[in-house]
């Protein structure tokens, strides 16, 4: 079955990121003049915001794999409950079809053929 493997991107700690969250600070500090000293206290550095963003993006970036791993095992499923001949038929639909090669777009078709809006030579 034809799908694209999902791209794996690394966390990058820019210079653009790090003068962002600096003004980010200076502005809530700005904000209320008079509490500039008690808000800077409260704030973070920047190292840690960054150490905070690298962990949440690793833990999102598990997240979205095993979202999209359930989302294939869910259409993998799907397919499966259709007679042979509908399923071949779906099958080489998806292999020639120019839809991007995601589960999404997978269990779309399928929910297509369902309610006849796709139709397939080999199901008629």
């Amino acid at each position: 079955m034809r799908f694209k493997r999902q791209e794996r991107y690394e966390f990058t700690d820019t210079s653009r990121k790090r003068a962002a969250f600096e003004r980010k600070k200076r502005i809530e500090r700005e904000a209320f003049p008079l509490f500039a000293d008690q808000i800077a206290a409260e704030q973070i550095s920047t190292d840690e915001e960054m150490a905070g963003r690298r962990v949440t993006w690793e833990r999102q970036t598990v997240a979205d794999r095993q979202r999209r791993a359930g989302e294939w095992r869910k259409a993998r499923a799907r397919v499966r409950e259709y007679p042979d001949p509908v399923r071949r038929a779906l099958l080489a639909y998806w292999q020639n079809c120019r839809w991007p090669a995601d589960p999404s777009y997978f269990l779309t078709m399928c929910h297509m053929y369902d309610n006849g809006r796709l139709e397939l030579p080999a199901s008629s």
